[in-house]
Protein backbone atom coordinates (compact mmCIF):
# COMPACT_ATOMS: atom_id res chain seq x y z
CA UNK A 1 0.00 0.00 0.00
CA UNK A 2 1.44 3.94 -1.08
CA UNK A 3 0.35 7.04 0.02
CA UNK A 4 2.01 9.73 -2.62
CA UNK A 5 3.27 13.27 -2.02
CA UNK A 6 5.22 15.77 -3.45
CA UNK A 7 8.01 15.09 -1.80
CA UNK A 8 7.86 11.41 0.15
CA UNK A 9 6.35 8.12 -0.67
CA UNK A 10 5.37 5.73 2.23
CA UNK A 11 5.04 2.33 2.07
CA UNK A 12 3.45 -0.36 4.36
CA UNK A 13 4.61 -4.17 4.10
CA UNK A 14 6.24 -4.04 0.68
CA UNK A 15 8.89 -5.62 1.21
CA UNK A 16 9.94 -8.93 1.95
CA UNK A 17 12.37 -10.56 4.56
CA UNK A 18 15.73 -9.86 2.84
CA UNK A 19 14.68 -6.75 1.17
CA UNK A 20 13.93 -5.71 4.63
CA UNK A 21 16.83 -6.18 6.82
CA UNK A 22 18.79 -4.68 3.84
CA UNK A 23 16.53 -1.21 4.04
CA UNK A 24 17.71 -1.40 7.81
CA UNK A 25 21.11 -2.11 7.55
CA UNK A 26 21.39 1.50 5.65
CA UNK A 27 20.57 3.41 8.96
CA UNK A 28 23.74 3.58 11.34
CA UNK A 29 21.13 2.76 14.23
CA UNK A 30 19.93 -0.13 12.78
CA UNK A 31 19.11 -3.17 15.29
CA UNK A 32 17.96 -6.97 16.33
CA UNK A 33 14.31 -4.99 17.70
CA UNK A 34 13.66 -3.91 13.70
CA UNK A 35 14.86 -6.96 11.76
CA UNK A 36 12.20 -8.90 10.16
CA UNK A 37 12.53 -11.64 12.00
CA UNK A 38 11.88 -9.74 15.76
CA UNK A 39 8.34 -8.92 13.47
CA UNK A 40 7.79 -12.75 13.15
CA UNK A 41 8.87 -13.62 16.92
CA UNK A 42 6.46 -10.61 17.77
CA UNK A 43 3.60 -12.42 15.48
CA UNK A 44 4.17 -15.68 17.08
CA UNK A 45 2.89 -13.66 20.42
CA UNK A 46 -0.17 -12.45 19.02
CA UNK A 47 1.05 -8.90 17.48
CA UNK A 48 0.56 -7.82 14.14
CA UNK A 49 3.87 -6.45 12.28
CA UNK A 50 3.56 -3.39 10.37
CA UNK A 51 6.73 -2.65 8.53
CA UNK A 52 7.05 0.84 7.01
CA UNK A 53 9.28 2.98 5.02
CA UNK A 54 9.27 6.41 3.87
CA UNK A 55 11.12 7.18 0.46
CA UNK A 56 12.38 10.85 -0.58
CA UNK A 57 10.46 11.05 -4.03
CA UNK A 58 13.19 13.41 -5.56
CA UNK A 59 16.06 11.06 -5.30
CA UNK A 60 14.34 7.66 -4.11
CA UNK A 61 16.84 6.91 -1.29
CA UNK A 62 15.14 5.97 2.01
CA UNK A 63 14.24 8.69 5.03
CA UNK A 64 12.74 6.46 7.54
CA UNK A 65 12.11 2.79 8.51
CA UNK A 66 10.12 1.48 11.35
CA UNK A 67 8.91 -1.45 12.63
CA UNK A 68 5.99 -1.43 14.99
CA UNK A 69 3.84 -4.50 15.98
CA UNK A 70 -0.53 -3.72 17.23
CA UNK A 71 -2.20 -5.82 19.56
CA UNK A 72 -5.93 -5.24 20.37
CA UNK A 73 -6.08 -5.51 23.86
CA UNK A 74 -9.88 -5.25 25.74
CA UNK A 75 -10.79 -4.14 22.38
CA UNK A 76 -8.31 -1.25 21.69
CA UNK A 77 -5.51 -1.34 19.29
CA UNK A 78 -2.23 -0.38 21.22
CA UNK A 79 1.36 -0.20 19.16
CA UNK A 80 4.90 -0.63 20.08
CA UNK A 81 7.65 0.37 17.78
CA UNK A 82 11.00 -0.79 19.81
CA UNK A 83 14.22 0.28 18.18
CA UNK A 84 12.33 2.91 15.80
CA UNK A 85 11.43 4.87 13.77
CA UNK A 86 14.76 5.90 12.44
CA UNK A 87 15.77 8.99 10.07
CA UNK A 88 18.82 8.34 8.02
CA UNK A 89 18.71 12.41 6.64
CA UNK A 90 19.79 15.11 8.60
CA UNK A 91 17.67 17.27 6.60
CA UNK A 92 15.03 18.31 9.08
CA UNK A 93 12.82 19.49 6.96
CA UNK A 94 12.54 16.20 5.18
CA UNK A 95 12.62 13.94 8.66
CA UNK A 96 9.62 16.20 9.48
CA UNK A 97 7.43 15.69 6.39
CA UNK A 98 8.94 11.63 6.80
CA UNK A 99 7.67 11.56 10.91
CA UNK A 100 4.29 13.24 9.78
CA UNK A 101 3.95 10.28 7.13
CA UNK A 102 4.49 8.34 10.02
CA UNK A 103 2.10 9.95 12.47
CA UNK A 104 -0.65 9.21 10.46
CA UNK A 105 -0.25 5.66 10.60
CA UNK A 106 -1.98 6.11 14.59
CA UNK A 107 -5.15 7.50 12.83
CA UNK A 108 -5.15 5.12 10.20
CA UNK A 109 -4.86 1.90 11.82
CA UNK A 110 -6.97 3.25 14.70
CA UNK A 111 -4.12 2.86 16.90
CA UNK A 112 -5.15 4.09 20.59
CA UNK A 113 -1.76 5.07 21.63
CA UNK A 114 1.81 3.95 19.54
CA UNK A 115 4.78 3.49 22.04
CA UNK A 116 8.22 4.24 20.15
CA UNK A 117 11.69 3.41 21.22
CA UNK A 118 14.25 4.86 18.55
CA UNK A 119 17.63 3.65 18.84
CA UNK A 120 18.78 7.22 17.61
CA UNK A 121 21.71 8.72 19.54
CA UNK A 122 20.50 11.38 21.70
CA UNK A 123 21.87 14.53 20.02
CA UNK A 124 20.77 17.53 19.93
CA UNK A 125 20.11 17.23 15.63
CA UNK A 126 18.54 13.72 16.67
CA UNK A 127 16.59 15.24 20.02
CA UNK A 128 15.16 18.02 17.56
CA UNK A 129 13.67 15.64 15.04
CA UNK A 130 11.60 14.02 18.26
CA UNK A 131 10.36 17.29 19.91
CA UNK A 132 6.57 17.06 18.52
CA UNK A 133 6.17 13.63 20.13
CA UNK A 134 5.16 13.76 23.58
CA UNK A 135 7.21 11.72 26.55
CA UNK A 136 5.76 9.60 28.76
CA UNK A 137 4.77 9.66 31.86
CA UNK A 138 5.58 5.85 32.50
CA UNK A 139 8.73 4.15 30.25
CA UNK A 140 9.28 0.76 29.47
CA UNK A 141 13.03 0.26 29.23
CA UNK A 142 16.36 2.96 29.46
CA UNK A 143 17.90 4.73 27.39
CA UNK A 144 21.21 4.28 28.46
CA UNK A 145 23.22 1.66 27.18
CA UNK A 146 26.78 0.18 27.31
CA UNK A 147 28.37 -1.25 24.05
CA UNK A 148 31.68 -2.67 23.90
CA UNK A 149 33.61 -2.27 21.36
CA UNK A 150 35.58 -5.76 19.75
CA UNK A 151 39.37 -5.53 20.50
CA UNK A 152 41.87 -8.31 21.01
CA UNK A 153 41.69 -10.50 24.51
CA UNK A 154 44.27 -8.83 26.12
CA UNK A 155 42.95 -4.49 25.39
CA UNK A 156 39.88 -6.43 26.83
CA UNK A 157 41.03 -7.66 29.89
CA UNK A 158 43.10 -4.21 30.42
CA UNK A 159 40.32 -2.03 29.78
CA UNK A 160 38.15 -3.48 32.63
CA UNK A 161 37.97 -2.22 36.44
CA UNK A 162 40.50 -4.08 38.13
CA UNK A 163 38.08 -5.70 40.37
CA UNK A 164 36.45 -6.93 36.86
CA UNK A 165 40.09 -8.53 35.47
CA UNK A 166 40.79 -10.44 38.78
CA UNK A 167 37.16 -12.02 39.14
CA UNK A 168 37.76 -12.95 34.79
CA UNK A 169 41.16 -14.71 36.23
CA UNK A 170 39.45 -16.28 38.66
CA UNK A 171 36.81 -17.50 36.62
CA UNK A 172 39.13 -18.99 34.85
CA UNK A 173 41.37 -21.18 37.27
CA UNK A 174 37.85 -22.78 37.75
CA UNK A 175 38.36 -24.25 34.58
CA UNK A 176 34.54 -23.52 33.38
CA UNK A 177 33.89 -25.45 29.96
CA UNK A 178 32.03 -22.94 27.66
CA UNK A 179 29.46 -23.77 25.15
CA UNK A 180 27.79 -22.61 21.91
CA UNK A 181 24.40 -23.87 22.06
CA UNK A 182 22.21 -23.36 18.66
CA UNK A 183 18.69 -23.40 17.52
CA UNK A 184 16.41 -25.60 20.07
CA UNK A 185 19.22 -26.04 22.47
CA UNK A 186 19.70 -22.58 22.92
CA UNK A 187 16.09 -22.18 24.28
CA UNK A 188 16.31 -25.38 26.66
CA UNK A 189 19.71 -24.52 27.67
CA UNK A 190 18.79 -21.07 29.05
CA UNK A 191 15.47 -21.91 29.80
CA UNK A 192 16.22 -24.37 31.96
CA UNK A 193 18.96 -21.98 34.00
CA UNK A 194 16.87 -19.37 34.24
CA UNK A 195 14.36 -21.25 36.03
CA UNK A 196 16.70 -22.80 38.17
CA UNK A 197 17.91 -19.11 39.12
CA UNK A 198 14.44 -17.80 39.33
CA UNK A 199 13.85 -20.44 41.68
CA UNK A 200 17.22 -19.57 43.82
CA UNK A 201 16.51 -15.76 43.67
CA UNK A 202 12.56 -16.47 43.77
CA UNK A 203 12.26 -13.71 40.34
CA UNK A 204 9.38 -14.18 37.61
CA UNK A 205 11.05 -12.53 34.99
CA UNK A 206 9.40 -13.36 31.03
CA UNK A 207 11.52 -14.20 28.48
CA UNK A 208 11.04 -14.79 24.53
CA UNK A 209 10.54 -17.85 23.09
CA UNK A 210 14.60 -18.20 22.14
CA UNK A 211 14.27 -21.39 20.54
CA UNK A 212 12.00 -20.04 17.98
CA UNK A 213 14.03 -16.63 17.50
CA UNK A 214 16.78 -18.78 17.02
CA UNK A 215 14.86 -20.81 13.93
CA UNK A 216 13.61 -17.68 12.86
CA UNK A 217 16.93 -15.88 12.83
CA UNK A 218 19.38 -18.58 11.37
CA UNK A 219 17.56 -19.13 8.54
CA UNK A 220 20.39 -16.70 7.39
CA UNK A 221 23.68 -17.21 7.33
CA UNK A 222 24.45 -13.68 7.92
CA UNK A 223 22.34 -13.51 11.65
CA UNK A 224 21.94 -16.15 14.28
CA UNK A 225 21.16 -16.25 17.50
CA UNK A 226 22.78 -18.35 20.38
CA UNK A 227 23.14 -19.22 23.97
CA UNK A 228 26.56 -18.99 25.49
CA UNK A 229 26.70 -21.82 28.54
CA UNK A 230 29.22 -22.44 31.00
CA UNK A 231 29.41 -25.98 32.50
CA UNK A 232 31.28 -26.91 35.74
CA UNK A 233 31.08 -31.22 36.84
CA UNK A 234 28.33 -31.40 33.75
CA UNK A 235 26.32 -28.72 35.56
CA UNK A 236 25.73 -25.59 33.25
CA UNK A 237 26.01 -22.56 36.17
CA UNK A 238 25.65 -19.01 33.94
CA UNK A 239 24.35 -18.95 30.36
CA UNK A 240 23.47 -16.02 28.56
CA UNK A 241 21.44 -15.13 25.09
CA UNK A 242 22.85 -13.39 22.21
CA UNK A 243 21.73 -11.98 18.60
CA UNK A 244 23.85 -11.22 16.12
CA UNK A 245 22.79 -8.85 13.20
CA UNK A 246 25.06 -8.04 10.47
CA UNK A 247 28.08 -6.45 12.71
CA UNK A 248 25.83 -6.06 15.55
CA UNK A 249 25.51 -8.37 18.82
CA UNK A 250 22.89 -7.67 20.96
CA UNK A 251 23.11 -9.43 24.52
CA UNK A 252 19.25 -9.96 25.59
CA UNK A 253 19.39 -12.17 29.00
CA UNK A 254 21.86 -13.64 31.46
CA UNK A 255 21.79 -16.35 34.24
CA UNK A 256 23.89 -17.51 36.10
CA UNK A 257 23.11 -20.31 39.51
CA UNK A 258 24.25 -19.75 43.27
CA UNK A 259 27.23 -22.05 42.73
CA UNK A 260 27.75 -19.77 39.42
CA UNK A 261 28.05 -16.91 41.37
CA UNK A 262 30.84 -18.52 43.55
CA UNK A 263 32.78 -19.09 40.72
CA UNK A 264 32.64 -15.75 39.31
CA UNK A 265 31.43 -17.62 36.34
CA UNK A 266 29.06 -14.18 34.87
CA UNK A 267 32.85 -12.16 34.46
CA UNK A 268 33.92 -15.08 32.88
CA UNK A 269 31.54 -15.48 30.16
CA UNK A 270 31.52 -11.95 29.12
CA UNK A 271 35.54 -12.29 28.06
CA UNK A 272 34.89 -15.95 26.84
CA UNK A 273 32.03 -14.03 24.35
CA UNK A 274 34.10 -11.49 23.55
CA UNK A 275 36.19 -14.02 22.02
CA UNK A 276 33.59 -15.95 20.52
CA UNK A 277 32.48 -12.00 18.73
CA UNK A 278 35.76 -11.43 17.46
CA UNK A 279 35.66 -15.07 15.65
CA UNK A 280 32.77 -14.05 13.94
CA UNK A 281 34.48 -10.54 13.11
CA UNK A 282 31.02 -8.76 15.13
CA UNK A 283 31.84 -4.65 15.41
CA UNK A 284 30.11 -3.66 18.77
CA UNK A 285 28.25 -5.61 21.60
CA UNK A 286 25.31 -3.94 22.48
CA UNK A 287 25.34 -5.14 26.42
CA UNK A 288 21.81 -3.61 26.88
CA UNK A 289 20.27 -1.31 29.23
CA UNK A 290 21.68 0.35 32.31
CA UNK A 291 19.25 1.81 34.76
CA UNK A 292 18.98 6.31 34.69
CA UNK A 293 17.85 6.28 38.15
CA UNK A 294 19.79 3.56 40.44
CA UNK A 295 17.46 0.89 40.41
CA UNK A 296 19.48 -1.68 38.98
CA UNK A 297 22.56 -0.88 40.98
CA UNK A 298 24.15 -4.36 40.87
CA UNK A 299 23.53 -5.36 37.04
CA UNK A 300 24.52 -1.65 36.15
CA UNK A 301 28.10 -2.22 38.12
CA UNK A 302 28.58 -5.74 36.27
CA UNK A 303 27.94 -4.20 32.77
CA UNK A 304 30.01 -0.81 33.61
CA UNK A 305 32.43 -2.72 34.58
CA UNK A 306 34.02 -3.52 31.44
CA UNK A 307 34.27 -0.31 31.08
CA UNK A 308 32.15 -0.21 27.22
CA UNK A 309 30.98 3.03 26.00
CA UNK A 310 27.71 4.46 27.64
CA UNK A 311 25.38 5.60 24.80
CA UNK A 312 21.95 7.45 25.79
CA UNK A 313 19.63 7.16 23.01
CA UNK A 314 16.84 9.91 22.24
CA UNK A 315 14.43 6.83 23.86
CA UNK A 316 10.37 6.41 24.11
CA UNK A 317 7.29 8.72 23.18
CA UNK A 318 4.12 8.43 22.48
CA UNK A 319 2.04 9.23 19.49
CA UNK A 320 -1.86 8.75 20.89
CA UNK A 321 -5.72 9.28 18.94
CA UNK A 322 -5.95 11.59 22.11
CA UNK A 323 -4.55 12.88 25.26
CA UNK A 324 -7.26 11.31 27.23
CA UNK A 325 -5.49 7.71 25.35
CA UNK A 326 -2.08 8.42 25.85
CA UNK A 327 -3.46 9.71 29.94
CA UNK A 328 -4.82 5.89 29.94
CA UNK A 329 -2.03 4.21 28.27
CA UNK A 330 0.64 5.72 30.48
CA UNK A 331 -1.31 5.08 33.70
CA UNK A 332 -2.14 1.38 32.77
CA UNK A 333 1.36 0.87 31.98
CA UNK A 334 1.94 2.08 35.25
CA UNK A 335 -0.61 -0.06 36.96
CA UNK A 336 0.99 -3.18 35.53
CA UNK A 337 4.82 -2.00 36.05
CA UNK A 338 4.27 -1.86 39.93
CA UNK A 339 2.19 -4.90 40.92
Amino acid sequence: MTKDTSAQVLNKNSLNNTQWNEALLQFQEYNIFQSYEWGELKKSEGWQPLRITVTDNECNNLTLIAQIVIKKILGVNIAWCPGGPLIITADKNKADMALSKFRDIVTEHSLANLRCKTFMVDTDVNNKFFTKFKKPTSTLTSRKTNVIKMMSNDNFLNQMRKKHRYYVKQSQKNNIDWKIKENDEAGSVFSSIHKQMQDEKNLNLPIIDIALFAKLLNSSSKNKMITLAGYKDNECVAACVISMFHKKAFYHYAASTDRGKDLNASYGMIFELMKYLNSLNIDTLDFGGLSEDQSSAGVDFFKEGFNGEEIKRVGEFDIAKSILHNYIFNKALNFKKNK
